[in-house]
């Protein structure tokens, strides 16, 4: 079993699913571009993440998960700070099948409101369906998660990619202590995802390997999960070369290790119909 926990799809039809900001990828990346690319790699299963030109309107995503209901999930988006988002949360879950949604940090002018008490009924809502917020951010931003982290231990908390840490050892060593402070709550995980995007080398992107190493040690196995960031993938490596990425070139996995990374803790986090 194989389970991709982070990528994004869009729609060849826009009069369908039409772009609320920005234009059409460059690359194809739609689920029936998508699908013989996980099977060619041996991927079972993925957690699509509603991009960003979509905005709110998740119905692309629920499409994809109503025509694929055993290979796909999704972590949705659902505007934060609107009275009704604890129940648009809720609909997607219960009607749609989604696994949780995506929090951006990077969308907050004043970060102190992450954990606002005008937040609270969303995370609640979150964790009485037992659902995952992704959170994508810079690890700067991550002290405004930690109170969150601590009052709603039944959210599982996703950090994208690497956490959002850079590469320069400096300048990470400036940043990392929330995402390690992070590490203390067992609903916080990571994602070893778009390790290209950070990469400044070719394809297996060693200068990614202390970091994750890092962070492989503060979170351990058992909170590392694998994912893509597919269609940005296709752009260093290939679908297929992600996966061996985990699989081959990361030295210090053991096989046990590969196992929970690639698909046990993936199992322990999303609901899959």
């Amino acid at each position: 079993m194989i389970i991709d926990t982070h990528l994004h799809v869009y729609a060849d039809d826009e009069s369908l699913f039409p772009y609320v900001a920005g234009g059409k990828p460059a690359r194809p990346a739609s689920v029936e571009y998508l699908l013989p690319l996980m099977d060619e790699a041996g991927v079972d299963k993925a957690v699509i993440v509603q991009p960003r030109v979509y905005s709110w309107d998740n119905r692309y995503l629920a499409h994809c998960i109503e025509r694929f209901p055993d290979r796909f999930t999704a972590l949705g988006l659902v505007d934060p700070t609107a009275p009704n988002g604890p129940d648009r949360l809720e609909e997607l879950v219960r009607e749609h099948c989604f696994a949780g949604l995506r929090l951006e940090l990077g969308w907050e002018d004043d970060l102190d409101d992450f954990h606002g008490k005008d937040r609270w009924p969303l995370w609640e809502r979150a964790q009485d369906l037992g659902v995952a917020f992704g959170i994508l951010g810079s690890a700067k931003d991550h002290s405004c998660v930690e109170p969150m982290a601590a009052m709603f231990p039944g959210v599982n908390i996703l950090l994208d990619h690497l956490g959002g840490l850079p590469l320069d050892r400096e300048q990470q060593d400036s940043l990392i202590k929330a995402t390690l402070r992070l590490a203390r709550h067992p609903n916080v995980y990571v994602k070893l995802s778009n390790l290209q995007g950070k990469s400044s080398e070719p394809y297996p992107f060693r200068d990614t390997f202390d970091l994750a190493h890092r962070i492989y040690d503060a979170y351990g196995p058992e909170r590392l999960m694998w994912g893509t960031d597919f269609p940005g993938v296709m752009i260093k490596c290939g679908y297929a070369n992600a996966v061996e990425l985990v699989r081959t070139h990361l030295p210090f996995l053991t096989e046990s290790d590969k196992e929970w990374i690639l698909h046990k803790t993936a199992e322990k986090v999303f609901r899959f119909q």
